[in-house]
């Protein structure tokens, strides 16, 4: 996090330290402490004319912004919902959070299994992991290769509900594991342009004598362009010779040897965990990913003004595909830290004011304007904000008393 940055970086000698600790606010130095409360959805049943069933859906919305009312979100698509919504959903409202602020906020739907096998495999197979045939009565296999149908729902029906009630962005994600694991890489050679970015924790490759290995090798040319991201790893799945991670390996070999334009990939191997355990870090792990470029990079911090972290926050609209606005407490923070660190007012001045006009509703963003004006001596200006504040919010007494004391003399 950048906060905890400046600090190991620049506070060595303690009396700066306790100066700073005095004159900044608590957000900027510690996390914030704000009220538990635990996860809550939408349920909702939707009848699916491809699927000929009704489908649960758990889906996530983060809190309503007071101050951007029309706020729209990217969205998280989770395979596994009944085991995996809770977890994606508790890490994305995490490092969320203004205090982290290493992702945007963000829908979560979870697609809870009616049919797993059926749902999350792409082709009929009665093959097991053995590599042997499954003959049995009540082989679990039989119902199996309704991937590609279930990418139709996916994509002609969930996702044309989820844009349709809720506020969403056009930035989208497809999770899943082992078969879920399959059924995104399956979108991805398929249909990749269902998704901006794909998540494959251990994906069951040696399904039907690996398909999806040789559908990858046909499809992943060096002559096409994929602008998407992918996110895929392993376990310890029975030791390094385990069918997943050789086979994760083949993959990995494709991708890295054909150089697909615009595909940013990443391979992670978790040798001390399970089948089963290795989600809780993959899942953290691939969101670090996809958003690795979400806070701003240290620099120079005398230099930091508006215009630079404009052009940070137009670099990710550009990458992410909507418009990035700059949250209002962690530039009022920067502000702060400008003018305590480094006296650099009018740097402070330009992202106070930035602040006024991506957040145009909020007396909060005025006053702090009109602090600022009035430090460096411009009693008009700083009338002017007090005005404006007190108009968004006519019961604020302390921006009472400062407006006072700015007309004085004036």
């Amino acid at each position: 996090m950048i906060y905890n940055s400046f600090l190991k970086r620049h506070f060595r000698k303690n009396i700066v330290y306790i100066f700073f600790i005095v004159l900044t606010p608590k957000c900027l130095i510690a996390q914030t402490d704000p009220a538990f409360k635990p996860i809550s959805a939408d349920i909702i049943k939707l009848s699916s004319k491809v699927l000929d069933e009704d489908r649960k859906i758990y889906i996530y919305i983060p809190p309503v912004d007071t101050l951007l009312p029309d706020k729209r979100y990217p969205v998280l698509y989770v395979l596994d919902g009944d085991n995996h919504f809770s977890l994606i959903a508790e890490y994305c409202r995490y490092l969320s959070r203004k205090d982290v602020n290493v992702m945007p906020e963000i829908i979560i739907v979870g697609i809870p299994n009616k049919n797993r096998t059926r749902d999350l495999t792409p082709t009929n197979s009665i093959i097991d992991y053995d590599g042997k045939p499954d003959t049995s009565s009540n082989s679990r296999f039989k119902s199996s290769g309704g991937g590609n149908n279930f990418l139709q729902f996916i994509g002609a029906e969930l996702i044309p509900y989820v844009d349709a009630h809720y506020k969403t962005q056009p930035f989208k994600i497809f999770a899943g594991h082992s078969f879920g694991g399959i059924t995104t890489i399956n979108c991805l050679l398929t249909q990749p342009d269902m998704f901006s970015a794909y998540i494959a924790i251990s994906p069951s490759f040696w399904w039907d004598k690996e398909y999806l290995l040789s559908l990858a090798d046909e499809k992943l040319k060096n002559d096409r362009d994929i602008n998407k991201m992918i996110f895929y790893s392993d376990a310890d799945e029975g030791m390094s010779e385990s069918t997943f991670h050789t086979n994760l390996l083949k993959f990995d070999s494709i991708v890295i040897q054909r150089k697909i334009v615009g595909l940013d990939h990443k391979y992670a191997y978790y040798p001390e965990d399970t089948h089963m355990t290795e989600p809780v870090k993959a899942y953290y792990d691939a969101l670090r990913f996809i958003f690795r470029q979400w806070d701003l990079p240290l620099t120079d911090l005398k230099s930091l003004n508006a215009t630079v972290v404009k052009q940070h926050y137009q670099q990710l609209s550009q990458r992410y595909g909507y418009s990035v606005t700059p949250p209002e407490v962690n530039v009022h923070n920067i502000a702060m830290y400008l003018i305590a660190q480094y006296g650099a007012l009018d740097n402070a001045i330009s992202l106070l004011e930035m602040n006024t006009q991506n957040y145009p509703a909020s007396a909060t963003a005025f006053s702090q304007l009109g602090d600022a004006y009035l430090k460096k001596g411009d009693r008009s200006k700083a009338v002017i904000c007090y005005k404006k504040a007190l108009a968004l919010k006519p019961g604020l007494q302390n921006v009472k008393a400062k407006l006072a004391g700015a007309s004085e003399n004036q």
